[in-house]
């Protein structure tokens, strides 16, 4: 389904005026400034649990906690550690040890 929009000076505009949206909207994209608030949803800071509505104050506090920001960057690949037969048992009584004696 496509949508369209009334913009009869548009270059591509058919007959009666109307232009697809997709169209419109990226000729008027470079008209005006793009700015990005600093605002945000209030949002609970999981290292200091305080509740926060700035993107930079979060950031902030990120930071100081000790953490950082992950985004799109890929993570490096797990390398799984070679283990024989008796080390793998070995590790798995070990866990079960921890887990019971916590």
């Amino acid at each position: 389904m496509t949508v369209f929009v009334y913009r009869p000076k548009h270059p591509n505009a058919d007959e009666n005026g109307m232009v697809p949206l997709s169209v419109a909207n990226a000729d008027e994209r470079g008209r005006g400034p793009y700015v990005i608030s600093d605002s945000m949803q209030p949002l609970k800071h999981m290292g200091t649990g305080r509740i926060l509505d700035s993107k930079s104050e979060f950031r902030k506090e990120t930071r100081s906690s000790g953490c950082i920001e992950i985004g799109n960057e890929q993570s490096k690949p797990r390398i799984p550690i070679q283990l024989d037969r008796r080390e793998r048992k070995e590790a798995i009584r070990k866990a079960i040890y921890q887990l019971r004696n916590r």
